[in-house]
């Protein structure tokens, strides 16, 4: 994961954020529905509570009917006066003598006891007006006639207004908890996952002995951490290994091939100098070829050094663009030889913390790699604005594929084969810009290749 994704990592993207999202729905859903079902069982309860109500009020009329054996007037009277003082309750009693109690007639088609029915009534406020409301009643017979009892249901419409505000202003209490859960809990994922995505950003710099961060948790994030962090362990015990081995035959081999060079020499300085003579020009061709051993072993011991921290870095102020002077002035023959031009700009402000020798080594490598590699004729151009340094042909190029596969030790491209180097060139270039904590990369230049060079800001080393 490179910077850039390590910083557009954000809570939409994360699959915890879209999960607290999908748990948020489901809680919604899941309150919405118990929500639903108490406001049914509620009304259902209600209206069995008022059917109830109802059959007892029915019940007990019958049984003051009852008391009073059959009188009619009796029977009226008490019709009336419990008609008189009820509020909700609605009592009429149909005789030969007409309706009497607090309604005017009878409800027709109204069920009779045990039965219940509801029916339509007008009933009139403190202010005089009237408004139509539902009563649930039944009637029975009596001595007297047929006497209803009845009693009004409560405002459906107001309560179901006051459920309905109570049940949003519960679905939105529980939808605000769990997005500041969620949105806590991601945080906090995130944030591992950020430490976690700029650790590997090192490691995949060359950064080897950085590690991943890891808590006393325990959690997922930690075991992959610390299996992460056993590898890399791994990874750099065989790199120290194989750098050794590399190390201790570059000293093995570097020795007696140094050896048969001086012999060769002093054979040499014995023979005929004679053009003519096969044996001078043989020796000629073994010696080119024990110096291009010696510098590859050279190249490898260098290297092993820059990699491991031997080499001892001055950290000092340096003006990049007279470094980058300096190596053009050098290598511009060997470029004229072939036709080459190399052309440098420079800006000036170029003040870098480093080693003068190093940086010099760097800028060296890169303008000898594109003389070789660039053919007859390039044009070869150096570059430096501020903290920048470019260095572009108009070449063949690198394959895109290949770009980072250069880098490596003894790399070298199948049309490279038949130029003189030793393969190590940028291998050393990339360790001497990760010693100065420069990043280095490898673009197209239409047509050609530029090598750019972004060092950090001058401060002490």
């Amino acid at each position: 994961m490179s910077s850039g994704s390590a910083r557009r990592l954000g809570y939409p993207r994360t699959s915890v954020w879209r999960l607290t999202l999908l748990f948020t729905l489901l809680v919604l859903l899941v309150n919405a529905l118990v929500l639903g079902a108490v406001y049914w069982l509620t009304v259902s309860e209600q209206e069995r509570q008022l059917q109830r109500n109802v059959l007892m009020a029915a019940d007990t009329f019958r049984q003051l009917a009852a008391v009073e054996r059959g009188s009619d007037v009796a029977v009226r009277r008490l019709v009336e006066a419990h008609a008189r003082g009820a509020a909700n309750t609605l009592l009429a009693l149909e005789s030969s003598d007409g309706v009497s109690g607090n309604l005017s007639e009878l409800p027709r088609q109204l069920p009779r006891y045990p039965d219940t029915g509801r029916f339509p009534v007008a009933v009139s406020n403190l202010s005089g007006d009237a408004t139509v409301e539902l009563a649930r009643g039944t009637w029975i017979e009596v001595g007297a006639g047929r006497l209803m009892v009845a009693q009004l249901e409560a405002d459906q419409g107001a309560y179901r207004r006051d459920y309905l505000l109570a049940s949003v202003l519960a679905l939105v209490l529980a939808l605000l908890l769990t997005l500041v859960a969620g949105y806590l809990f991601n945080r906090r994922q995130v944030r591992r996952l950020r430490d976690l995505s700029e650790g590997i950003e090192q490691i995949q710099r060359g950064r080897l002995d950085t590690r991943l961060p890891s808590r006393a948790d325990g959690d997922e994030f930690d075991v992959l951490a610390g299996q992460v962090n056993q590898m890399l362990d791994e990874i750099d015990e065989l790199l120290h290994s194989v750098a050794g081995v590399t190390d201790n035959i570059a000293h093995d081999l570097r020795t007696p091939l140094s050896r048969l060079r001086l012999r060769l020499d002093d054979i040499a300085s014995a023979l005929p100098t004679a053009p003519a003579s096969a044996a001078t020009e043989t020796l000629g061709l073994a010696q080119a070829d024990l110096d291009d051993l010696l510098q590859t072993f050279d190249a490898m011991l260098e290297l092993a050094r820059l990699e491991q921290g031997i080499l001892q870095m001055e950290g000092r102020p340096c003006d990049l663009a007279a470094i980058a002077r300096d190596a053009a002035e050098l290598l511009t023959p060997l470029a004229e030889q072939r036709g080459q031009t190399v052309a440098v700009h420079c800006d000036g402000r170029s003040q870098v913390s480093g080693d003068a020798s190093l940086l010099f080594r760097l800028i060296y490598n890169l303008l000898d790699n594109a003389i070789r590699h660039a053919g007859d004729k390039a044009h070869i151009h150096i570059s430096q604005h501020g903290r920048q340094l470019c260095v572009a042909d108009n070449g063949p190029g690198i394959p895109a594929t290949e770009r980072e596969r250069v880098f490596r030790r003894l790399y070298r491209l199948d049309q490279s084969r038949h130029h003189p180097g030793t393969g190590l060139g940028l291998s050393v270039v990339r360790a001497i810009a990760r010693l100065h904590g420069a990043n280095i990369t490898l673009g197209e230049a239409a047509p050609g290749l530029v090598v750019t060079l972004e060092f950090p800001p001058q401060e002490p080393l």
